[in-house]
């Protein structure tokens, strides 16, 4: 049935439901699509969080890695009369004596007693 084939008044009313369904549906589609942009926005969100939440960690964890290489970079061998320091962020320090080949001992003790340096055997 058209609204041809209805009365005037039967067609006003007719039209009147039209309208009423479309606004519905038009108010449900602008719902869905709000809950859409709110759940975008909220992951977006949650994305952020969790980077700052990154980066926070990043920063400690660098700057605990700072505070041990820092305290790592005061350690010293003595072997002898030779002084080491030891510099393991830049990968520099020994390893042996390099006049006798004596393993070192690495301490950040002041007041530790020099290794005796043994000399090479012949």
């Amino acid at each position: 049935m058209t609204t041809q084939d209805l009365m005037p008044f039967e067609a006003e009313a007719f039209a009147i439901e039209a309208a009423k369904c479309e606004a519905q549906r038009a108010a449900e589609q602008h719902e869905r699509e709000a809950k859409a942009a709110a759940n975008i926005l909220l992951k977006a969100q949650r994305e952020q969080r969790k980077a700052e939440e990154e980066i926070a960690k990043n920063t400690r964890r660098w700057k605990r890695a700072e505070l041990t290489r820092a305290k790592n970079d005061t350690l010293t061998a003595q072997c002898g009369i030779n002084w080491y320091n030891r510099r393991r962020d830049a990968g520099i320090y020994w390893t042996h004596c390099k006049s006798y080949g004596q393993l070192l001992h690495y301490t950040d003790d002041k007041n530790a007693k020099p290794q005796i340096c043994a000399g090479r055997k012949q």
